[in-house]
């Protein structure tokens, strides 16, 4: 099988269409991430799940023709990452920082979420 296979061609564009079609259920468990960041709830686990999340989606955009949202995650996840270790609250310019890296995130989801 080669690249240029219409069978293969076939196969990749529907892993792009099913890949596309899991990310408002990806934008879900970011949502219900970050609610629980901003009200408090639990602080590590919903960081932990934050950056697991913006994780996959940086690892995965750009293969499958999302590059713009795989840069957002990246930012993201580089925002979260330093975070996880600490059991100090939040301070207001850190929430404010993620609060840009989260709504950059979601503007660059395809068909914007």
């Amino acid at each position: 099988m080669s690249i240029t296979d219409p069978a293969f061609l076939a196969f990749l564009e529907q892993q792009r269409v099913d890949y596309r079609a899991g990310l408002p259920e990806r934008w879900l468990q970011i949502e219900s991430f970050w609610r629980q960041l901003l009200s408090g709830e639990a602080q590590s686990p919903a960081l932990a799940g934050l950056e697991r999340c913006a994780h996959g989606l940086a690892g995965s955009g750009a293969t499958f023709g999302c590059a713009a949202m795989g840069e957002a995650a990246r930012l993201l996840e580089l925002a979260v990452n330093p975070l996880l270790d600490s059991a100090q609250a939040l301070s207001p310019e850190t929430l404010a920082a993620l609060t840009r890296a989260v709504d950059a995130l979601q503007r660059s989801f395809p068909d914007a979420t």
